[in-house]
């Protein structure tokens, strides 16, 4: 069963409606129907809080996250860099330090190319707006 069809019949079996699950999970009624419909996948946070609602085990939800979670073919930008480089292990370290940005960078990852490339667009001009600004 998918993930979707999980969503949908826990939801059904509680005879909540699209609406009052979205008011609980503070999100519109149209995001539940697409994550119902299977348009669109939630992120790890919104699943585990499914769970939460649900009463379920995470495990039972999130299974059927990670076989949509799209699989690589090629090696990725971490295995074709250098174990040596200085840039690399700058980020590795910052996303030790920075649990919430690797979520979101993960969240991104999983973003339509076209959704994806906006955040990527957001956040460079972010960063290069900040460096004009010092006192910020």
């Amino acid at each position: 069963m998918s993930l979707s069809e999980k969503l949908r019949k826990l939801r059904d079996n509680r005879n909540w409606s699209q609406q009052t699950l979205a008011e609980m999970m503070n999100m519109d009624r149209s995001t539940v129907g697409r994550y119902e419909t299977g348009k669109n996948i939630p992120n790890y946070q919104t699943v585990i809080r499914f769970a939460e609602l649900y009463q379920v085990d995470k495990e039972y939800l999130l299974e059927e996250l990670n076989a949509q979670v799209p699989k690589v073919e090629t090696p990725g930008f971490m295995t074709k860099e250098n174990l040596e480089d200085h840039e690399l292990a700058i980020i590795h370290q910052l996303l030790e330090q920075e649990p919430d940005l690797k979520k979101n960078l993960l969240d991104i990852h999983l973003m339509s190319p076209k959704r994806r490339a906006f955040f990527v667009d957001l956040l460079t001009y972010q960063i290069k707006a900040s460096k004009r600004h010092k006192n910020i």
